[in-house]
């Protein structure tokens, strides 16, 4: 088992880990000013040997090519119809394996993972660079792909959720769309295969949710379509009087998954204490694109994934930044 490797990026306004398994990023500090500063990004454990792929060093913020499951839920609606995922990595081969560095500069630090030969992708680089000027940085992904293919998209921003509170302020949006079936089994509350608009009022087995307050009271695990999400997606770290702001460019990825980690998982390595949500910004059906297609009237049913053209590269660039309250 390749052994992972770590890079830090250190700036006037903070400082930033990145290492090679997932090219995931994490953690990050932002300095605020007045001896003030804001750590967002969840670090979920650290690699003891007993992990493979992503769950080895699972932390903070990657890319997901493709993205999504590769197995499907047992109880999915029957009008959702079944299909096999072409690989057996979840988030893509890009999430599991080892990235490796191409160079390194005062502020920025770029990497690159070569896919298998019989992938539509030939290759990711990915781009981190601090602003010298503020505490955010800026992250880009280029793609380039051996033959054309529409795939389900993500980003994996994964933020702490800290004893002391993140309210999540979130972004305008359409509406919202709860999973088609419970997203842990025995252990979500949220009703699924509902449409609501507002997060304050998420409809459960046990009355209105609000998921504007992390954490709960109440352990579970919940994964949430925010559609028509416009960016910047932004959360409040109360403690810390810190606001952190996720922006993208929506045409390319119109949703955020908002997936919400609430010591619901008991089985290891969550082992019931991992408390963390995802800002997930997407192209895709939930995280089921791979697995299965909903039907032509379903409100998600456009969102296909993004489309890659051989021979012709396409970058997705994206910020990470903090502001004092």
């Amino acid at each position: 088992m390749d052994s992972i490797k770590r890079w830090t990026l250190k700036w006037k306004h903070g400082e930033a880990e990145v290492q090679s398994l997932g090219g995931m990023l994490a953690p990050v500090r932002f300095d605020l000013g007045s001896g003030r500063s804001v750590s967002p990004m969840q670090v979920a454990w650290e690699d003891d040997g007993s992990q493979v792929g992503l769950m080895r060093a699972l932390r903070g913020e990657w890319p997901c090519l493709p993205f999504g499951m590769v197995d499907a839920p047992a109880n999915l609606p029957a009008e959702l119809a079944r299909h096999k995922a072409d690989d057996g990595w979840v988030h893509g081969y890009g999430a599991n394996h080892m990235w490796e560095s191409v160079e390194q500069g005062d502020h920025s630090l770029t990497l690159r993972i070569t896919y298998p030969k019989d992938s539509a992708i030939e290759r990711l680089e990915r781009t981190i660079e601090a602003d010298p000027d503020a505490p955010a940085l800026k992250v880009s992904l280029t793609v380039f792909a051996r033959r054309d293919a529409v795939l389900p998209f993500a980003l994996h921003p994964t933020f702490a959720v800290p004893v002391s509170g993140v309210e999540i302020l979130a972004c305008p949006f359409e509406a919202i769309h709860t999973y088609p079936v419970p997203q842990e089994p025995g252990v979500s509350r949220v009703i699924p295969n509902r449409s609501v608009a507002s997060l304050q009022r998420i409809p459960t087995t046990q009355g209105p949710m609000d998921a504007t307050c992390l954490p709960m009271v109440d352990k579970t695990e919940e994964l949430l379509q925010i559609a028509g999400c416009e960016p910047p997606f932004v959360l409040r770290y109360v403690e810390q009087q810190a606001d952190v702001f996720l922006d993208w460019n929506a045409e390319e990825l119109p949703d955020a998954l908002l997936w919400i980690s609430n010591g619901g998982r008991a089985h290891k390595p969550w082992s019931g204490h991992h408390y963390a949500v995802g800002v997930e910004p997407a192209n895709s059906f939930y995280d089921l694109g791979r697995v299965a297609t909903p039907a032509a009237n379903h409100p998600l049913a456009d969102r296909k994934g993004l489309a890659f053209s051989a021979g012709q590269a396409r970058t997705i660039s994206y910020r990470l930044s903090a502001l004092a309250l």
